[in-house]
């Protein structure tokens, strides 16, 4: 084997292990903040809950950012988070009263706002990070994220992220078995 044979295998094998140390960090921060907004999905004051979650994630955006090292702008960010998080809300505001309305109810409404909100909060934050770091991962930027055009992979992110929420929520632990498909499963980038 020549010198720049082993130079440029040298450099394929650090330029993997960078990647995949992106990768590490990348899952880990969405995994932290998907359990913040969990937490803040306890929060029993309306839109308070909202406001919480927004924040987590919008934190947790600014910090895969960071990893990736994307310059970060909320303004650029907080419209394209709202497109994808209205893709997966009720159809309406009267579902989201309805939901605070439900969590008043005794016995149901304890139960919906120990179980739902966190798990909706969670998911929804999953969902964000998977689509930002797949996206960052891929060279793109916060300015030149399209929320349109990820609209579907949000979607079945969104539905893995309610699946693992929902395991943890309801006392699993961490769920490695389900193997992912369609747009999640491409996204394990």
């Amino acid at each position: 084997m020549s010198e720049a044979e082993t130079i440029e295998e040298t450099e394929e094998e650090v330029a993997v292990a960078e990647a995949d140390e992106l990768r590490a960090q990348s899952r880990d921060c969405i995994h932290r903040h998907s359990a913040y907004a969990a937490v803040g999905g306890l929060v029993p004051i309306p839109f308070l809950e909202m406001a919480t979650s927004s924040t987590i994630q919008l934190r947790m955006i600014a910090k895969l950012c960071d990893i990736y090292g994307v310059p970060f702008s909320e303004n650029a960010i907080k419209s394209s988070v709202a497109t994808l998080v209205a893709t997966v809300l009720p159809v309406s505001g009267v579902s989201y009263a309805a939901a605070t309305f439900m969590r008043r109810i005794p016995v149901a409404g304890t139960f919906f706002g120990l179980i739902a909100m966190p798990t909706f909060a969670a998911a929804c934050t999953y969902a964000l990070g998977r689509v930002f770091s797949w996206h960052f991962a891929k060279g793109g930027t916060v300015n030149d994220f399209d929320a349109e055009e990820m609209k579907d992979r949000f979607q079945s992110e969104f539905a893995e992220g309610k699946r693992k929420a929902t395991d943890f929520v309801k006392g699993g632990s961490k769920t490695t078995s389900a193997k992912p498909t369609g747009a999640a499963a491409t996204a394990k980038a």
